[in-house]
């Protein structure tokens, strides 16, 4: 599997979701200190990366994995992967690997934030706050990747985008939090003091409460498994 993993990259080696994992995270901070000043880069930068920024980037590579193959139908691929399972999986683990990718870099430019202008989030709480974001966002990447392929790749990053500016927005704050899309901007309450719609979390607030993030991560942990499982399956019943 290690060698088609290598080959998956190879032929993305010249693709823009190699530009687009590092511009957006870049994008992102440039955005928030203009918007709010160096003094709050770091929490305005978190806000609009999982509500937005986030969403997009690794929707994107998501659906450009399974878009250029698609359109000739795989045609080839299963001549070479006899298990078309086994080629699924090597995609959904590209995927997750610039998902991962993704998150370290934006983590780096917010600690240098953090640095060179001021340090609204402690370093300990910025890697857990990445760290929590990469793994319960996973979970959506084999659901939007099989999205792709059936339908397309603009269905896929409207559906991600909606879900996380309306759906994840508008139950983080309520006692439903556990709806999946909704788990990394409620997770992120307690680890970086800061509610979804960007304000500041007051300390008594009782979103300020780190009890959910276990479940959370859990929960979409257990979500990556099954559908990557299950679209793994649906995938192997493609017809050439």
């Amino acid at each position: 599997m290690a060698d088609y993993l290598k080959a998956e990259f190879l032929k993305q080696k010249r693709s823009f979701q190699n530009v687009i994992l590092w511009l957006i995270p870049l994008i992102n901070i440039i955005i928030s200190l203009i918007l709010m000043g160096p003094e709050y880069v770091q929490t305005a930068s978190y806000n609009w990366w999982y509500i937005l920024f986030l969403p997009f980037t690794f929707t994107y590579i998501s659906a450009s994995l399974i878009k250029r193959d698609r359109k000739y139908n795989f045609h080839g691929l299963f001549g070479i992967v006899q298990d078309k399972k086994q080629l699924w999986y090597v995609k959904l683990a590209a995927a997750t690997i610039y998902l991962f990718l993704s998150c370290l870099f934006f983590l780096l430019l917010t600690i240098i934030c953090g640095v060179v202008f001021h340090q609204q989030i402690p370093v300990l709480n910025n890697i857990a706050a990445s760290a929590v974001l990469f793994i319960t966002f996973a979970w959506q990447i084999p659901l939007l990747m099989y999205m792709t392929l059936r339908f397309n790749m603009y269905l896929s990053i409207i559906v991600s985008i909606f879900c996380s500016l309306f759906i994840a927005c508008i139950c983080a704050v309520e006692s439903y939090w556990w709806v999946p899309f909704a788990i990394p901007a409620r997770l992120m309450c307690p680890i970086i003091k800061v509610l979804p719609n960007g304000l500041l979390l007051s300390p008594d607030s009782p979103l300020n409460r780190s009890n959910v993030i276990v479940p959370g991560i859990i929960i979409t942990i257990l979500l990556y498994l099954i559908l990557s499982a299950a679209t793994a399956k649906l995938f192997e019943k493609q017809e050439v």
